[in-house]
């Protein structure tokens, strides 16, 4: 949380064990008490106990007016301004402590009431201070570009704000007074309760029943076990599982249609309120990105979608299936070259990978383990998938839920990137640019997977280990370019129903959800009728600074390129990357990712990355065309 961003933030118990396909797991997900200190983080550093967190929300109730102090005396001075903003900076840290806390302390068991309590305490505390930063704005955007100017020249430790106060400048058409300012302040926190509603159904109170293993035992059947299910080679217990958890989804599709739909109207009252032309438009212009990437990035996906339908062919053929269904796309099309990873050989496999990016970025890798940055393992309660989260001055801490698979080595990578790219910023920038904005966020992850990737690949002795190594990328391709850019598709639909003045029904967005997967997938896999409620369970579509999914696909575009940059050039590469985690949000985002050597301004960065894509299937055909001339030839 920065100020250039202040509209909002960013195992095992001795149980018996079964294997699912290459997956070992408990019959009964752990409580956390069962799992290993050295697999939990460590967050005695932000607050060593509920009462230190009650001490610092008595701190920062007693710094809160400090921020309105100021108040009517930013055109005074430059001074005046600095010192506004030296006080908003001082609130600022501490709020974001106690509320990144609270939410990390919630989503290690969202059972537990007081945790979720003291979240919930958070977010209004987040409110109040967004309430007393509300003048702030109008305020500033009253002063002209010419005093400004004047002031930071002028005033010795100004300068450091140039680029903020620039930010600030551009959102001078869509900032409003003082007491509106303040309503949709007051309103930001009663209107962004639709994800606590969805993590609330999804982490603690849907169950998903169980479901026969490949040994005939059985087994509970989670949201964070679904993927592991879905690489099983037994067919049945992939249909299982798929059918298992969109069964579960069903059950509340009108409900979820609901708070989907309250999320989006909120969303959209938010953008019109400021004078925006649409969700889509507020979106991107408070990113600083040109709508033009998002429209360049659906249309040219959209037109290039040929070869994730010829992969997709490659693989029912692969499977020996007679169509290719949902529950089939992740399975595994060669047996597995890389199974039952133990954790600890995870992190050196990473580690391995890593090493073009140099010393100093390895170091801080190994620091993370050292210093309990990493929850790895999962438990009852805990919030599933896996996120990096931190402040300015904590920890960047990462969550997972490891399970052995070759696909969780490339989450501890990709999450691993996330705060890796945290702590170089944070150590690099003041306070003001510790933060970086959503667009770059997720090319640092997915650098890291495309690097990981390519080494295992380049490495690979055999063509079976070739064609499981390509199997596994080509499907993190799909999921992370292909897979987000058909979720912006749907977004963008969604929004403009509601934008239309339509209602947001279980059915229309079902309905919506089934002419998009058709648009992407086409007639290369059979689309199930209850694949059309997955909309249902995609988290990323209730975050408050929504239209979040389409950077994924942004994201893994740049990140694509840079890795390529990285390993053919070697350090010259490596330092404009490294140049860029370290800059934090002090600059543009298009800007920063000029400075690493990629312009996502134009289509053509989408347009090789489809054409990686191409390739990668072309190889992929070529080990498969090998192992079955080996089979053949009795090798």
């Amino acid at each position: 949380m920065n100020l250039s961003t202040s509209h909002g933030f960013r195992a095992l118990a001795l149980l018996m064990l079964t294997t699912i396909g290459a997956t070992v797991f408990a019959t009964e997900v752990p409580e956390r008490e069962a799992i290993p200190e050295a697999y939990k983080w460590d967050l005695t550093d932000m607050y060593a106990d509920a009462d230190a967190w009650q001490a610092d929300k008595t701190r920062f109730l007693a710094l809160l007016p400090e921020i309105t102090r100021h108040k009517g005396s930013l055109s005074e001075s430059g001074s005046r301004l600095l010192a506004a903003i030296e006080s908003i900076q001082r609130v600022e840290a501490v709020i974001a402590n106690l509320y990144v806390y609270a939410g990390l302390k919630s989503y290690e068991d969202t059972r537990i009431s007081e945790n979720g309590a003291r979240l919930s305490e958070a977010q209004g505390l987040y409110s109040q201070y967004q309430q007393a930063l509300s003048y702030f704005s109008p305020e500033l955007l009253a002063i002209s570009d010419d005093t400004l100017r004047r002031f930071i020249e002028s005033t010795p430790g100004l300068e450091t704000y140039a680029h903020y106060l620039d930010e600030m400048a551009r959102m001078r058409p869509y900032t409003l007074s003082e007491k509106e300012e303040k309503l949709l302040a007051m309103a930001s926190d009663p209107l962004d309760k639709f994800d606590s509603v969805f993590t609330a159904i999804d982490s603690a109170d849907l169950r998903f029943g169980t479901i026969r293993d490949e040994q005939g035992d059985e087994v509970e059947l989670t949201d964070s076990r679904y993927g592991a299910f879905l690489h099983s080679s037994d067919r049945r217990v992939r249909e299982a599982a798929w059918k298992g958890l969109f069964t579960g989804y069903l059950g509340l599709n009108h409900t979820l249609a609901a708070n989907y739909e309250g999320h989006v109207k909120s969303r959209v009252f938010f953008a019109r309120a400021r004078g925006f032309e649409s969700r889509l438009h507020h979106a991107t212009y408070s990113n600083a990105i040109p709508i033009a990437v998002f429209e360049n990035l659906i249309s040219t996906a959209r037109q290039g979608s040929a070869p994730l339908q010829r992969y997709l062919r490659l693989r029912q053929k692969a499977l020996g299936v007679e169509r290719l269904e949902i529950w089939d796309m992740y399975a595994p099309i060669v047996p597995p070259t890389i199974e039952n990873i133990d954790f600890e050989d995870a992190k050196q496999i990473v580690a391995e990978a890593l090493t073009p990016l140099g010393e100093e970025y390895l170091d801080v890798y190994w620091r993370g383990f050292d210093e309990g940055w990493v929850d790895a393992m999962a438990n009852r309660g805990k919030r599933g998938g896996a996120y990096s989260w931190g402040t300015y001055t904590s920890k960047p801490y990462l969550s997972m839920n490891y399970e052995g698979t070759l696909n969780n080595v490339s989450t501890l990578a990709h999450e691993y990137g996330h705060s890796i790219h945290s702590y170089l910023t944070r150590k690099t920038q003041p306070q003001v640019y510790g933060d970086y904005r959503t667009f770059i966020a997720e090319i640092a992850s997915m650098t890291n997977e495309a690097i990981l990737m390519q080494k295992m690949l380049k490495e690979a002795d055999s063509a079976a280990e070739r064609a499981y190594l390509l199997s596994s990328y080509l499907d993190e391709f799909r999921g992370g370019f292909y897979r987000q850019a058909s979720f912006a598709d749907f977004e963008a639909r969604a929004h403009e129903q509601v934008e239309s003045g339509a209602a947001l029904t279980a059915e229309v967005l079902n309905n919506i959800y089934a002419e998009v997967f058709a648009a992407y997938y086409g007639d290369a896999v059979h689309a199930d009728e209850l694949n059309q409620i997955e909309w249902s369970r995609i988290p990323h579509f209730l975050r408050s600074d929504n239209f979040y999914v389409y950077q994924y696909s942004t994201s893994f575009v740049a990140a694509t390129a840079l890795a390529k940059q990285i390993l053919e050039e070697g350090e010259p590469a490596r330092e404009r990357y490294l140049t860029m985690l370290k800059s934090g949000s002090n600059d543009y985002p298009i800007e920063l990712l000029k400075k690493a050597g990629i312009d996502m301004t134009t289509a053509a960065p989408i347009e090789a990355t489809i054409e990686v894509f191409d390739d990668l299937v072309d190889q992929l055909e070529q080990a498969l065309s090998e192992m079955e001339g080996m089979a053949l030839a009795g090798e």
